[in-house]
């Protein structure tokens, strides 16, 4: 009896679905990941974090235009998921008029990216600056409060000073709250400070966000880096599941320093007391916090793994010693009620997923110090 081809094929064509229903339930919730970690996180090129793309873009210029006067600003729209920009620039800020309604109690916030909830990506409502314009509200119910969040990744009081100055006066903001510290330090070392002239600027005194002076590579590359570069997932899973270097491609990790460099500390007080003076001229009253951090005396070894004491190339002690001197300085330039001391929240690991960034838990931490101290002024200015 001749076999039935198609009787043959049959187990064949079951074979190629079950196959392919295999690998679509296998590539469904890989895609469903994929797009959630697009939607949800900022996009990093692999090529620029290995060094091997000599022209890279900056890690700012997926969601940042260049501003003159404050380096850059965030495109108005989406940020990511739960998070936004509003036209004027202001992330994770209701949309806010120029002119200031009547009656209306506006707040601006100056920091960086843990004001701006962007270190480690926080909704809108999450961040601490809205939820200190919402218990002001829930404590003061008769009264009509608006906010803007004038704080941006990378921003130091340098960027700070600068949007104040040429952009955010024209606000008229009522009260300024200043957040900084982690992002001064970035020229708390002898050749940052050297080079302070030159700052935000390129080798041959140019500025962009479209291109860097040479290859930078914060990871090693791998050979697997080929397969990974296209998805968003895998590359977070590999820098995860990697050790991140300094130094410049192809050179050795470098030592980090046992002392900052003091001359930095003068150089926050001169923009520490432009922007209070600047808020005086504007007839705003200027609060400025003590940045709370991870970063404290006694941490076990897993949580001290959490602090990038190689971002600025001085240790852990230099970095508590610059702190202290952060703080000192505030204390000096800034009447005792117009400073905010959020340290107590400073080494508890729960309210930190870094060196600076908090958690959910603790922005909401860093809300409840700000807004008391906000509602003491509010309620001794009314008597």
């Amino acid at each position: 009896m001749t076999p039935d081809p198609d009787a043959a094929a049959v187990p064949r064509r079951r074979r190629r679905r079950s196959r392919l229903l295999l690998a679509l339930l296998l590539l469904l919730p890989f895609g469903a990941v994929e797009l959630w970690v697009r939607e949800t996180r900022l996009p990093l090129d692999l090529w620029a974090l290995t060094g091997r793309a000599a022209d890279a873009p900056s890690e700012y210029d997926s969601w940042a235009f260049a501003d003159a006067f404050s380096a850059w600003t965030a495109r108005p729209g989406d940020f990511v998921a739960g998070k936004t920009v509003e036209s004027h620039g202001f992330i994770s800020t209701p949309e806010v008029s120029l002119e200031k309604p009547a009656g209306t109690l506006r707040i601006l916030f100056l920091g960086g990216s843990s004001t701006a909830g962007t270190g480690t990506i926080l909704p809108d409502v999450e961040t601490w600056p809205w939820q200190v314009v919402d218990l002001l509200r829930a404590r003061f119910p008769d009264r009509a409060f608006d906010f803007i969040n004038g704080a941006l990744s990378g921003y130091s009081t340098f960027e700070s000073y600068g949007r104040l100055w040429s952009r955010l006066r024209f606000f008229r903001p009522d009260v300024v709250v200043v957040y900084h510290g982690w992002n001064e330090m970035y020229y708390f070392t002898p050749r940052r400070v050297d080079s302070i002239t030159r700052k935000n600027t390129l080798a041959d005194g140019d500025w962009t966000l479209k291109r860097t002076d040479h290859p930078v590579a914060r990871f090693e590359p791998l050979l697997v880096d080929h397969l990974l570069r296209w998805s968003q997932f895998l590359t977070k899973v590999r820098l995860a599941l990697t050790s991140e270097r300094s130094g410049e491609l192809g050179g050795a990790p470098k030592v980090l320093l046992s002392d900052f460099d003091p001359r930095g500390l003068e150089i926050f007080r001169t923009n520490l007391d432009l922007i209070r003076d600047c808020c005086a001229l504007i007839g705003a009253e200027c609060f400025v916090a003590k940045q709370a951090t991870l970063i404290h005396e006694g941490l076990d070894d897993v949580d001290r793994a959490r602090c990038r004491f190689d971002f600025h190339g001085f240790d852990e002690q230099a970095h508590l010693r610059a702190y202290r001197g952060l703080y000192d300085v505030i204390d000096a330039e800034i009447r005792p009620e117009r400073v905010i001391d959020c340290t107590p929240l400073s080494g508890e690991p729960g309210l930190w997923e870094d060196h600076v960034h908090p958690t959910p838990g603790g922005a909401t931490a860093i809300a409840h110090v700000v807004a008391d101290s906000l509602e003491a002024w509010l309620r001794a200015r009314d008597g």
